[in-house]
């Protein structure tokens, strides 16, 4: 899934970027406070400054395999083998650059300390403790995925974009996965005689409908390439995406009042979230009709009224 994976490796260049930062800031305190009690580049202050790289060498693998792990099982998608790869290579190729690093601005300073030994010594063991900490967590990170994968109930992204006619990588644009997985779980778990069939087919209708909107104005042709009428497209287009967005959430958070037992339902919330939005949805040429689809939906909260 290159689009979920492209999200993923931008959060462990920020991720990354914020391990880096956090070291120098360690350094330039442990800078400050040698240099003020005039132990600058003693024993105690280069074995601070290699203690700081170090643990920032044992985050990298943590905090990128976190962040793996964690989005992989928000969206459902297991990991394979070529991600795996791709993962193990970042991560050694970010613990490296913090060893050149370390390398580059401290190997002399321990020389002249008559350190250099004990420096190399410690930079192989950083480097060999990071590999041994990439490849232990790759596998347990790969297995954790997949166990957990096989025992979810949700509905998987490929299938809801195969439902609601969407690309995945809309989906993911849209933050739309995790609240249309609620919507499949909280209304297939209902019984029969509730509508909840119905209801459901009435939000996959409601969302294709709007996923038009935007899609279908006019322009004329004469003037279909001017720069007015492609700055009017584009924001139909965005406010489309918005209006598709805010549907998805409207009915995320209205089933997450329908999985609470009735008495403890907010009747005033559900009308003030169901009021915004049919303001959001009326600026649009068949958004009577998409309410009519949320109607079975909206029946089950026990306030038909709603969408009329």
């Amino acid at each position: 899934m290159k689009d979920l994976n492209s999200q993923i490796d931008s959060m462990f260049r920020e991720k990354i970027y914020h391990v880096l930062g956090e070291n120098a800031s360690r350094i330039q305190k442990l800078n400050i406070r040698y240099t003020k009690s005039n132990k600058k580049y003693s024993p105690e202050h280069l074995d601070a400054i290699s203690g700081s790289f170090e643990r920032a060498i044992k985050e990298i693998p943590r905090e990128l395999l976190r962040i793996e792990k964690s989005t992989r099982l928000k969206y459902l998608v297991p990991l394979d083998d070529k991600r795996r790869q791709d993962i193990i290579k970042i991560m050694t190729t970010d613990v490296e650059m913090l060893i050149e690093k370390i390398t580059r601005e401290y190997r002399l300073i321990f020389k002249d300390h008559q350190l250099e030994e004990e420096f190399d010594g410690r930079i192989k063991v950083m480097l060999k403790l990071a590999q041994q900490k990439i490849d232990e967590g790759i596998g347990k990170t790969v297995e954790s995925i997949n166990e957990k994968l096989n025992s979810s109930q949700q509905i998987q992204p490929e299938k809801l974009a195969e439902i609601y006619n969407l690309d995945e990588s809309t989906l993911i644009d849209l933050k739309a996965i995790e609240p249309l997985q609620t919507v499949h779980e909280v209304l297939g778990a209902m019984p029969e005689n509730q509508n909840a069939e119905l209801a459901l087919e009435g939000i996959r209708q409601a969302v294709l409908l709007c996923a038009k909107f935007g899609t279908q104005m006019e322009i004329d042709p004469k003037h279909a390439t001017s720069v007015e009428a492609r700055r009017f497209k584009k924001m139909s287009l965005i406010a489309g995406t918005l209006a598709l967005k805010d549907l998805i959430y409207t009915v995320y958070v209205l089933v997450q009042q329908l999985d609470l037992p009735v008495e403890k339902r907010n009747d005033e919330i559900i009308s003030k979230i169901i009021a915004k939005l049919k303001e959001s949805l009326s600026p649009f040429e068949g958004d009577e009709k998409v309410l009519e689809c949320l109607d079975p939906f909206i029946q089950m909260l026990s306030i038909p009224e709603k969408c009329k």
